[in-house]
């Protein structure tokens, strides 16, 4: 079989730029990121969520580490360019940049798609959800829900704040018979946790064709194939009907570019989730919401990120 062979690169930044520097690398082709946060992972360890990890507490939780990879080809060489280039602009655009610390290594795809699991153990997030590893055990209670997870190369096991967010919501938003569209899906993780809270109808979308594949192997390993349909495509754009709840976790400057036309997938009094918005701009988010109409209802924040449940009013 054949084994493509990557480039990890990865920048010492501080919370201010995770946002920015993450937008970075989404354009230069990145397929994803790998935020290691410490002060996230400190509060893990705390909360007594991981029945066992043998990761220390960081003393110094100033500074994030970023992550993301690219392909070894002929177009790696500007790519890596244009993201240093970028990196450097931070600064005019009013963004600390932190460190600003670049390294590079290569990973061969095996390593790369494996090496994470010494950090993901089962964890409870809300009052029902249980994420759990497909590869460790864990007894579920009668009321507890298992969503078995393998992200693979794809975003999201829900321990970020971001996610950990959506699920909590949904466990208050979606009721039996809830149709519902999730906008870049990523490991699939809110669009299988809709279908065990008793959703009838999920249409989940991701831009890029590793995390849709991803995802539908997680929605398979869940038994939930029959009620998720799982394509490619860009936010809304493949979409038809409408929804009851439009779950959006991307980034801020992405959910600006949902809420345009939001209201037409949305049905009347149909809410929208937003997560994955950096509090200095959940301001900026609200106004353009409330500019279309659109009714803020709850603001959740978690760790410096921020999710949003919001009403479409609109007949």
């Amino acid at each position: 079989m054949f084994k493509m062979n990557w480039q990890e690169i990865s920048i010492q930044t501080n919370h201010e730029a995770v946002e920015a520097i993450s937008n970075i690398f989404q354009e230069i082709g990145a397929t994803g990121v790998i935020i290691e946060d410490p002060l996230l992972v400190n509060q893990y360890l705390d909360s007594g969520l991981w029945d066992y990890t043998d990761i220390e507490k960081s003393e110094n939780t100033e500074v994030v580490i970023i992550k993301a990879y690219l392909p070894v080809d002929a177009y790696l060489e500007d790519r890596i360019l244009k993201f240093q280039a970028q990196v450097e602009a931070l600064e005019s655009f009013g963004i600390n940049k932190g460190l600003g610390i670049i390294s590079y290594q290569d990973v061969a795809e095996e390593d790369w798609a494996t090496s994470w699991k010494q950090y993901f153990h089962p964890v409870k997030i809300g009052q029902r959800i249980v994420i759990k590893p497909s590869w460790e055990d864990y007894q579920a209670s009668s009321e507890e829900i298992i969503i078995e997870l393998d992200p693979g190369m794809a975003f999201g096991t829900g321990t970020h704040h971001t996610t950990a967010m959506c699920l909590k919501a949904l466990e208050k938003l979606v009721v039996p018979g809830t149709e519902v569209f999730d906008v870049g899906t990523g490991s699939g993780i809110l669009a299988i946790a809709a279908a065990k809270l008793g959703a009838k109808s999920i249409r989940a979308v991701d831009l890029d064709a590793v995390a849709t594949k991803v995802a539908k192997e997680n929605i398979r390993l869940n038994n939930e194939h029959n009620n998720i349909e799982v394509a490619e495509g860009d936010l809304l754009s493949g979409f038809t009907g409408k929804a009851d709840i439009v779950i959006a976790n991307i980034i801020a400057d992405v959910i600006k570019r949902l809420l345009e036309d939001i209201s037409l997938r949305l049905k009347p009094n149909g809410i929208l989730l937003a997560s994955g918005i950096i509090k200095e701009r959940a301001a900026e988010i609200i106004t353009v919401a409330q500019g279309k109409g659109l009714i803020v209802e709850e603001v959740m924040e978690e760790g410096g990120w921020v999710a949003m449940i919001i009403r479409n009013g609109v007949e």
